[in-house]
Formats: structure tokens, C-alpha cells, sequence
């Protein structure tokens, strides 16, 4: 399946260039006290936003740059967002 591209960039430039970004010029900036916190980042200009709410982060960021092309993460986590209920087979046993 080909990827389909925002203003120029496909879903996995996006997702590159916010890592690296991230890495390179904010990470040092956040952590540890915004851990947990959502943030974005613009991956045209290199321009994040960071707080409690995803849509808030959001909305900011594209209130500053309407035409930015956002990658969204959590600081300190793998993953915006958790899939399913966060029990582990045994833990979820043990409520019964």
C-alpha cells in the first residue's frame, strides 16, 4: 500500500523526522518534568507544543502554524496512546 503524502511528507517522514527532532533538539528540554505530558511537534519548522491534553497541544500548535504537519507523543513513553485495558492475565484472574 503506498503512502499517502501531507504537504510533502508521507506518514512515515513525519514519523522520522519528529523522532529525530525530538531526539536531537527538545528531549533534553522536557524530561523528566513533563513526563507522561502529550507533545507535538511541527515537522516543518521543529516547533512543539507541550501539556496535559493531546488536543490542546494540538490546537496551539496549529493556532501558530495552521499549515504544520504534526507528529503527536507522549514524553518518557513508547506510544501516544495504550491499546486495551493495561491488565495482565493474571492481574485481571485476580478481581474475580
Amino acid at each position: 500500500m503506498k503512502s499517502v503524502k501531507r504537504h510533502g511528507f508521507t506518514k512515515e517522514e513525519v514519523v522520522r523526522r519528529g523522532r529525530e527532532i525530538y531526539e536531537r533538539e527538545i528531549r533534553a528540554k522536557v524530561e523528566p518534568e513533563h513526563d507522561g505530558e502529550f507533545l507535538v511537534v511541527d515537522v516543518t519548522t521543529g516547533s512543539y507544543e507541550v501539556g496535559e491534553s493531546d488536543v490542546a497541544v494540538s490546537d496551539h500548535a496549529l493556532q501558530k502554524n495552521p499549515d504544520a504537519v504534526l507528529y503527536l507523543m507522549r514524553v518518557g513513553r513508547p506510544a501516544a496512546y495504550r491499546m486495551g485495558a493495561g491488565l495482565t492475565p493474571t492481574a485481571a484472574r485476580s478481581q474475580y
